[in-house]
């Protein structure tokens, strides 16, 4: 099989991004107009969803006047026109998800993710991946609600140990789409156990390479043709990829990484929309009538900016939407306590902020330890004096980041206090229990001089308690000194809901605005 790139095309609901494969031999193949025409069939997927029922506002669009983008609603009618389309062509329309539905958003958590889930299904998803963020809430919990909804939800690596798989989730689906028949196969990520609730350590993971060898020796004979759907993040679909070289796509999740063009590796496509339903991919994929072989296979990503076409409109999602939304501002709008004075952020690199110093106490008060440290880019507003409400959480803390505990050396900590001081890192540093020192030169430029923990010099062969959210423990924002630590445990809790925990603790709190940074001029 040949694979033949094109220039992607940049028109909103335009094909912005086209990787085709064709075969050798595909000018000796019959027109799409004789009697033996391609068998035509249309994917549409996504992947961490989140909870996202609302449009969000495009930030990286333009930060000072963003456009609202993507949401339910706007799936549901993308679902529905490229169905009308599918009728109207003979093609036949495939929609699967890679995983992460309801956690993230107030919406998404109204009843444990239950009515999420229902608006989800009213989207018209014909399988769904398992993520790690559904074991969110305990095991019984997923079990009762892909149960109760009759989710057609897929993983094919999930053990009881010691025994067979699980009985609650199918391993794959099998559908026929336009006269193909499709096997939709889910693969979780082993890591799991250490991300989400503890629930989740008394199942067994097992490998997704050998597992998807299983599932295509099963399914050998019963279908035309197997896609993965995977929670296990781009770099280990890669592998999978590696592993099976005749895969021709490949549906992932758990990386939230947006490959508008999707991402070659041989002959396999790599999909992944990014996160918070932003946006939708479609394949397109042709099949010999006869033999099923895939013949060519086009890729692009479909923008859901704007609203949705009145003529798609999902009366039935657009009713519960409006539902969610109503149902969750009345839980949105419990007061969790109160300022006493403004809480602020900082553009300055080399001073901590009453916003950074309140999210990192808060952190060392729900999970001991020396130090905590939190990017600065994952604090996205201000407060005023006054009553704090769970809304209020969102807005400050709005990304689904859960707190890890790390065992590192002061050497490590070092590290990642000079990335940020010197601004080799993406994002700047607040931080709890320590004391940076730093000498700043006529340009503005920044060198670490000293770190005090408790009040004394950082000892770099200590090892030292650290906690911190999960996106900078898995080397995010370029602090790659954390994303091997040996000792790691991670705490299911979000960020907003140990600031809730803590702000609920205190009552009426003065925000504290102590300096944390000891800034010196000159070299």
């Amino acid at each position: 099989m040949l694979s033949v790139p094109r220039r992607p095309t940049s028109a909103v609901g335009c094909r912005s991004a086209v990787i085709a494969l064709v075969l050798s031999l595909w000018a000796t193949e019959p027109a799409f107009g004789a009697p033996d025409e391609p068998l035509h069939v249309i994917v549409l997927h996504t992947n961490d969803v989140h909870g996202q029922v609302q449009p969000r506002p495009a930030l990286w669009l333009s930060e000072d006047d963003p456009p609202l983008v993507g949401g339910l609603r706007r799936l549901a009618s993308t679902v529905r026109r490229v169905r009308a389309e599918g009728e109207r062509t003979g093609a036949g329309v495939l929609v699967v998800d890679a995983g992460d539905w309801f956690q993230g958003t107030p919406e998404g958590l109204v009843d444990h993710g239950r009515a999420f889930v229902r608006v989800l299904l009213a989207v018209g998803y014909d399988a769904l991946c398992v993520g790690n963020h559904e074991f969110d809430h305990g095991l019984p919990h997923l079990v009762n609600l892909l149960a109760d909804f009759r989710v057609p939800a897929v993983c094919a690596n999930l053990y009881e140990p010691g025994a067979g798989r699980v009985a609650w989730v199918e391993p794959w689906k099998v559908c026929e789409i336009a006269g193909v028949r499709v096997g939709l196969v889910g693969l979780l990520t082993p890591g799991t156990p250490h991300i989400t609730h503890a629930d989740a350590g008394s199942l067994h993971f097992a490998d997704p390479i050998a597992q998807l060898a299983r599932a295509r020796a099963a399914l050998a004979g019963e279908v035309d043709w197997v896609l993965p759907l995977t929670h296990v993040g781009v770099d280990a679909d890669v592998e999978l990829a590696r592993a099976f070289p005749d895969l021709p796509l490949i549906v992932g999740g758990h990386s939230h990484t947006f490959l508008r063009e999707g991402r070659r590796e041989g002959e396999t496509l790599i999909v992944q929309v990014g996160s918070k339903a932003s946006a939708m991919g479609r394949v397109d994929l042709w099949f010999d009538a006869e033999t099923k072989r895939l013949l060519k296979l086009e890729y692009e990503v479909i923008s859901l900016l704007g609203e949705s076409p009145e003529e798609f409109r999902n009366e039935r999602v657009d009713e519960m939407c409006e539902h969610l939304v109503s149902f969750s501002e009345e839980r949105m709008a419990v007061v969790v306590g109160e300022l006493l004075g403004p809480l602020r952020r900082t553009r300055d690199r080399f001073r901590s902020s009453a916003a950074g110093n309140l999210v990192t106490d808060a952190m060392r008060a729900a999970v001991p330890a020396d130090v905590a440290i939190q990017n600065r880019g994952g604090i996205r507003c201000d407060w005023e004096a006054g009553p704090i409400t769970r809304r209020d959480l969102f807005e400050l803390l709005p990304f689904g980041n859960h707190l890890v505990r790390l065992e590192v050396t002061g050497g490590t900590i070092e590290a990642c206090v000079r990335a940020a001081v010197e601004g080799t890192a993406h994002s700047g540093l607040e931080f709890s229990g320590m004391v940076v020192e730093v000498s700043v030169d006529a340009e503005g430029a920044g060198r670490l001089t000293g770190i005090r923990i408790g009040g004394e010099p950082v000892e770099r062969e200590r090892v030292y308690a650290l906690v911190t959210n999960s996106f900078l423990a898995d080397g995010g924002d370029n602090y790659l000194s954390l994303k091997d630590s040996p000792a790691r445990s991670d705490d299911p809790r979000m960020l907003r809901e140990m600031l809730e925990e803590y702000l609920r603790s205190h009552e009426k709190l003065v925000p504290s605005d102590d300096r944390r940074y000891r800034k010196s001029e000159g070299r």
